[in-house]
This record gives C-alpha cells, sequence and structure tokens, in this order.
C-alpha cells in the first residue's frame, strides 16, 4: 500500500482544495452560527442541539446552517471513501485522482438523495412524515457531529509524514465506531416511536440504509 500512498502524495492539490474548501465552509459557520455549531459539536454526549432546535427549524434540514453542513459532510465522506481506496481497492483507481474524487462525490450526493426520497414515499405511504422527519433531523445532525469529530483525524491522516496507512487505518476504525454510536443514540431516542410502530420502522429503516445501495449497486455493477 505504499505504492497507492506515494501516488496520493505526487497530485494532492485537488484533495488540499477540498479540505480548504471544507475549513472554509466551517469557519463560515463558526461566524454566523458559532452556538449553534458548537451545540451540535457536542451532540454525541448531550441533546441540547435536537431539545433547543428541532423546533426551532420546524423538523427541517432545508436551511443555510444544514445544507451548508450537508456539503461539508459529501466532501468529508467522499475524501475518506477515496483515501480507503488505497487500502482496500486496487490503485487503478487512485492514479485517476481528481476523476474518481468526483465520480466518488456524485455517488455519495446520489445515494444520500435516493435514500431521502424513498424516505418521503414511505413516510407519505404509511402516514409516518413525523417519524420521517424526526428521524432524518437526528440522523442528519448526528451525522455532522460525526463528520467533524474526524475530520481532523482524516487531516492528519492524509499529511501523515509515516509511509503506512496506519493514521487512516485508525480514522476509519474512529469513524465505524462513531456510526455504531449513531444509531444506537438514535434508538434510545425514539425507543417509544419504534415500540410503538415496530413493524413501519424495520420497513421503513431497511428502505432507508439497504435500497439506496441496492440501487446504486445495480447501475454500477
Amino acid at each position: 500500500m505504499i505504492e497507492a500512498h506515494e501516488i496520493i502524495k505526487q497530485d494532492d492539490n485537488w484533495i488540499t482544495f477540498s479540505f480548504l474548501i471544507i475549513l472554509i465552509l466551517i469557519a463560515l459557520l463558526r461566524f454566523v452560527y458559532n452556538e449553534r455549531l458548537v451545540n451540535i459539536s457536542t451532540l454525541f454526549f448531550s441533546k441540547k442541539y435536537l431539545l433547543i432546535y428541532f423546533n426551532k427549524e420546524n423538523n427541517s434540514v432545508r436551511n443555510l446552517f444544514q445544507i451548508t453542513l450537508f456539503i461539508v459532510q459529501i466532501l468529508t465522506i467522499s475524501i475518506l471513501i477515496y483515501l480507503s481506496s488505497t487500502i482496500f481497492l486496487s490503485s487503478v483507481l487512485i492514479e485517476k485522482g481528481l476523476k474518481t474524487y468526483v465520480f466518488i462525490v456524485l455517488g455519495v450526493l446520489f445515494y444520500f438523495s435516493v435514500r431521502y426520497l424513498i424516505g418521503k414515499f414511505i413516510s407519505f405511504i404509511f402516514n409516518l412524515n413525523f417519524l420521517h422527519n424526526k428521524l432524518i433531523y437526528e440522523k442528519t445532525n448526528y451525522l455532522n457531529n460525526l463528520i467533524l469529530w474526524i475530520l481532523p483525524f482524516l487531516v492528519l491522516s492524509f499529511y501523515n509524514p509515516l509511509s503506512n496507512n496506519l493514521p487512516l487505518k485508525f480514522t476509519i476504525i474512529i469513524t465505524v465506531i462513531l456510526l455504531i454510536m449513531r444509531y444506537i443514540l438514535l434508538v434510545i431516542n425514539n425507543k417509544k416511536l419504534v415500540f410503538n410502530s415496530l413493524f413501519y420502522f424495520i420497513l421503513y429503516l431497511c428502505a432507508l440504509e439497504i435500497a439506496p445501495l441496492v440501487i446504486i449497486l445495480k447501475l454500477t455493477i
């Protein structure tokens, strides 16, 4: 994997530019929405953000703060997937550099779009609009928190002076742990809704998490 690592280092301007865009967006959010950003960065330990802003934002993630963080999400997740491919995939994809990254960005964006549309459709069919809005709001903000946490590790992973992928592997492990925590917290936060509508919740969750991946795999393979 040293070869793949060296390939990236030879042409890393576009990744640096992506990190720069992410940091600029976070800096703007810190300037305009400082308190909100601080609250969302501690969401894994405190539900203060959800309690304060769930009603203020009308249970919606369609506002300037959320849209800006969504862009940060897409760019950060795409960088993580791209760098992870140096470990799990062949170096052929890595050699394409920016083209591969753009393809990943479009794929991640497509996944989130399909997942959102499927969720809206199911919530409309089964009259689960409140559950859908609540879950989407919480899932989105927990993911925002996760992204803010792994971003420093991701930067260190890319710019580490070592010739191995140990920092990147550590970042991947941290990401997986936080994703598991995210789902545990979602179930805990919505235990009443989950147990009162267990069948619909399982159907809804499976459709949100599995169906978009199946669709993407069918289109790409």
